[in-house]
């Protein structure tokens, strides 16, 4: 089975997909960073090549492929995750809420024979704002490998985040409600990793700069790190903190609780669905800092239990059926 594999980027859950693509056929990969890059006439023979067309976000870099398949009609399948068919008003964020963009991504969407949500709350903006029937929508969760070694559980009083810091982030990822809630616990470590960055995903220094002169002294800005040093304060840290606006899935949050981090979360969209039964869900200031307090007071060891169909098995599975019909 011959495979295109096309993404405008190369995050976590890319690169998980991509291997699993890889494990079950012969799979090209087009990774349209740039938008220049659409522009390749190679498409024409990729597409040609090509038995089934995966694609990551409905978003312009799906156009040119959409475009050379009406001639060849292979079944293309479209994973919808996140700013491309979202519409939060509050945070202006959102393909579903620009125009044109919003009826380009609903076109692309149609010319899926399957859309793949990663959450049902993903699933639910697809069918309200993509204007996509039910019937065509599968669910597979993002993964990860939940097979860590085993490691001493000796946490430390360390609050951590993690996520990619530039000016749309700090609201969508909830990074201004870190800060104030660092600032109600003065004497606990609260560490930030990701990677600073403009609008383009380019690194970019001056990104953080604001949010920096802002944050308490004990924020902790790490930037980007090496996996093992994430690893690091994955195990190290006790409590983990998403307080985002928007997630249409949350793969850190999966992360930090595959190594017993207790998670404290927003109750925006996919973060409750995630975590299940553990830890806290908040709703405001007052919720979070009683969460936060719970979570330091606990002395014995915590036993974090994660829905198995987060385990990158259960993905590869779902592909292998996927596109084996």
């Amino acid at each position: 089975m011959k495979l295109l594999y096309i993404i405008n980027g190369f995050t976590g859950f890319h690169f998980n997909d991509q291997k699993i693509l890889e494990s079950l056929g012969e799979t090209v990969t087009l990774n349209y960073r740039k938008r220049w890059n659409i522009l390749n006439p190679k498409i024409i023979k990729y597409v040609y090549q090509s038995d089934k067309i995966i694609i990551w976000f409905a978003s312009f870099h799906a156009i040119p492929a959409i475009i050379v398949n009406y001639f060849f009609n292979k079944p293309i399948f479209i994973i919808a995750g996140g700013f491309d068919v979202a519409n939060v008003k509050n945070i202006n964020y959102g393909a579903m809420q620009r125009h044109p963009r919003k009826y380009i991504g609903r076109w692309i969407l149609s010319n899926a024979r399957k859309v793949i949500a990663v959450s049902n709350s993903n699933k639910n903006e697809i069918i309200i704002n993509g204007k996509v029937d039910k019937k065509k929508i599968c669910l597979s969760y993002n993964a990860i490998n939940l097979n860590i070694p085993n490691f001493n559980n000796n946490k430390q009083e360390q609050i951590l985040t993690v996520g990619e810091i530039n000016e749309e982030t700090v609201l969508r990822k909830g990074l201004d409600r870190y800060i104030i809630i660092a600032r109600e616990f003065p004497d606990i470590q609260f560490i930030h990793i990701g990677k600073w960055t403009n609008r383009r995903g380019e690194s970019c220094e001056s990104s953080i700069n604001k949010i920096r002169a802002s944050a308490p002294e004990n924020i902790k800005f790490l930037g980007f790190v090496k996996k093992s040093i994430l690893e690091k304060y994955y195990k190290l840290s006790k409590i983990y903190l998403q307080l985002s606006r928007h997630e249409a899935f949350g793969l850190s949050v999966i992360e930090a609780m595959s190594y017993n981090c207790i998670p404290i979360v927003s109750d925006a969209f996919s973060l409750p669905e995630i975590i299940g039964e553990n830890g806290f869900v908040v709703k405001n200031k007052k919720d979070c800092i009683d969460a936060v307090k719970q979570c330091l007071s606990q002395s014995s060891k915590i036993d974090i239990k994660i829905n198995p169909m987060f385990n990158i098995e259960y993905r590869r599975l779902f592909f292998q059926r996927l596109l084996s019909k």
